[in-house]
């Protein structure tokens, strides 16, 4: 591969760049995660890309270039894949309680993320600080799932090579491709469960949601809160499910209603856990927004066959 041909054309800045065809972007990921490529044209590659954003191909490209690196599980039933790359920035980052409430409701759950952020509270944090650690490695991960029900895995054990993309950040100083490719991915086989993800912008949401139509994977797709997936319990959006199956793209859940109920009053760990507890024991309700992503989950995960029935066994449970 011509490393120079690569950053020559797409690094003409944001007007004048040209986005890599899936063939060459397959292979220039497949490079970079193979350390093949030299750090000085690793920078102006990221940076290159960082200015003009990926294009739908591109996107496909880094992605079929990287599933080389991750494991390829078997389907297994009413089973969620959640991201938590982000962390929370102001308030509580409820990724740990969305996945726990979920995996109460009867939902196979795989969360992965990062193992710290010195800037933000990661769900890593979280879940230590309740006891949950991550999985040692990737069979142990599978076991825990099949057994349980629910794993946690750090990007730096399913990935390593996109752990060190993802690690980048601190050197360079921004995000880079890693990290939206890291909220796409999933350790089983593409047709396998429903995969959950954020987008920050909105010019993402359709990049994101024909990425999922192009690799026959089902997900759920929406702005999040500060990144994570969960949706904002004071400025909720709209969330849209890719539905392979259908063969379309269908808003399941439309812009909310900001939360009627008392939240986490801060960002802090203790505050966070003291407040989900509260949540699980249900001495205090679920945020509208966030019992209503959960319905949509249970839906489209195959636990339920509507959301009116979802709803009623959420109400009978006592959430």
């Amino acid at each position: 591969m011509d490393i120079k041909q690569v950053i020559k054309e797409i690094g003409r800045g944001k007007l004048h760049a040209r986005h890599l065809d899936e063939e060459t972007a397959a292979a220039l990921y497949g490079a970079i995660l193979k350390d093949e490529v030299d750090d000085l044209s690793l920078g102006a590659i990221l940076i290159a890309l960082r200015i003009k954003g990926e294009g739908e191909e591109e996107l496909l490209g880094f992605y079929r270039g990287l599933e080389a690196f991750l494991p390829q599980w078997p389907a297994l039933p009413n089973t969620l894949i959640i991201p938590s790359y982000n962390g929370a920035r102001r308030q509580a980052n409820m990724t740990p309680l969305l996945a726990l409430l979920l995996h109460k409701c009867g939902v196979n759950v795989f969360l992965h993320g990062v193992h710290n952020d010195p800037t933000r509270i990661t769900s890593a944090a979280i879940l230590a600080a309740m006891g949950i650690n991550p999985a040692g490695d990737i069979a142990e991960s599978h076991q825990q799932l099949l057994e349980t029900g629910f794993s946690f895995m750090t990007i730096d054990t399913l990935c390593p090579p996109l752990a060190k993309q993802l690690d980048l950040r601190w050197h360079l100083g921004l995000r880079n491709s890693a990290h939206t490719l890291a909220k796409l991915i999933s350790p089983f086989v593409a047709q396998a469960g429903v995969r959950m993800t954020s987008v920050s912008h909105p010019e993402y949401l359709p990049k994101v949601t024909q990425f999922f139509r192009d690799i026959q994977a089902k997900a759920l797709v929406s702005n999040g809160c500060e990144g994570e997936v969960y949706l904002n319990p004071q400025r909720p959006s709209a969330m849209h499910y890719v539905d392979t199956e259908a063969n379309e793209t269908l808003e399941i859940l439309v812009r909310g209603v900001p939360a009627q109920t008392p939240l986490a009053a801060n960002k802090e760990i203790a505050t966070t856990i003291a407040w989900m507890q509260a949540v699980l024991d249900k001495h205090i309700a679920i945020p509208l927004p966030l019992r209503e992503q959960m319905i949509s989950c249970l839906v489209v995960c195959g636990r339920f066959g509507s959301q009116r029935d979802a709803d009623l066994w959420l109400t009978e449970q006592g959430y």
